[in-house]
């Protein structure tokens, strides 16, 4: 059986496209005033900044239509029996929606649309072990069940730098975010049943770190396990991080990647996310 991934942009999985020939990018949608772009397409996370600094009005975002989900499914199913479509949270975007009503307008019983609860690194994690077992030629119910249990046992952690941009969507309120900004306050999220919440507030970035160090270490991550650095315009933040944890974790390799622009549209910049799964 042939075996489509699928994704929406926010994984950021572009280059794995160089060792899997059976993954397809589902883009959402960066908005500029009245300019709408393609997230990962064409632009970049490099370019989505650079923009960010010259604007005075900060960007929104928009999910991919279900016609645009709907056609790339149609276009798929020319070419493979199966399409497994892995989403970013459904607690945070409406793309899982667009894919499930998508499916129901082309082929339900062909077409498999996955809700991780997470995004980013997470994201990115599912997907190429989704991407692995289709090439060893396991079944659509193996990976499945595979995905499931993967999300079980995940852990996302995202230390911001500045809160204005929680603020215009919601997480704290303008006054908060004026004083806590003043107080060098650094708040650290996680995902809570797909949604994003405050874990806790700390005074600094160093204690930010620490706080997310010791949470590696209460979860004893191991070298067998997945675990990942995703960044916002924060590469040395990153490998600040990265060190930190390859000399806490004996053996263990961590991965640096950057959150899509339109992860990044809500996080601003100077954003690090640490992010793992149990094996």
């Amino acid at each position: 059986m042939s075996i489509a991934i699928v994704v929406d942009s926010t994984a950021v999985a572009e280059d794995l496209k160089q060792q899997f020939d059976n993954l397809y990018t589902v883009p959402l949608k960066v908005i500029f005033k009245d300019r709408t772009y393609a997230d990962g397409v064409d632009l970049t996370q490099e370019e989505f900044f650079a923009k960010l600094k010259n604007t005075d009005v900060l960007p929104t975002t928009s999910q991919p239509s279900i016609g645009e989900v709907e056609t790339v499914f149609k276009d798929l199913l020319n070419d493979y029996d199966s399409i497994i479509y892995l989403t970013l949270s459904s607690q945070i975007s409406g793309t899982y929606d667009s894919g499930m009503m998508a499916r129901q307008l082309v082929a339900e019983d062909r077409i498999h649309v996955f809700d991780t609860l997470n995004a980013s690194i997470i994201h990115l994690i599912m997907t190429e072990e989704a991407l692995r077992m289709a090439k060893d030629g396991q079944e659509v119910e193996t990976i499945l069940e595979r995905l499931n249990d993967l999300r079980e046992h995940t852990r996302i952690l995202l230390v911001v730098d500045d809160l204005k941009h929680l603020s215009r969507t919601g997480r704290v309120s303008a006054t908060a975010a004026s004083i806590g900004n003043m107080l060098q306050i650094k708040p650290i999220l996680h995902f809570i049943d797909g949604r994003i919440d405050l874990f806790k507030k700390v005074r600094s970035a160093k204690k930010a770190n620490q706080a997310v160090l010791d949470q590696v270490k209460e979860y004893q991550v191991n070298e067998n396990d997945y675990i990942m650095i995703a960044h916002a315009d924060g590469l040395e933040k990153a490998k600040e991080m990265q060190v930190a944890l390859e000399a806490l974790i004996p053996n263990v390799r961590v991965q640096i990647r950057p959150l899509s622009p339109v992860i990044s549209v809500h996080t601003g910049p100077n954003t690090i996310g640490v992010g793992w799964i149990k094996n």
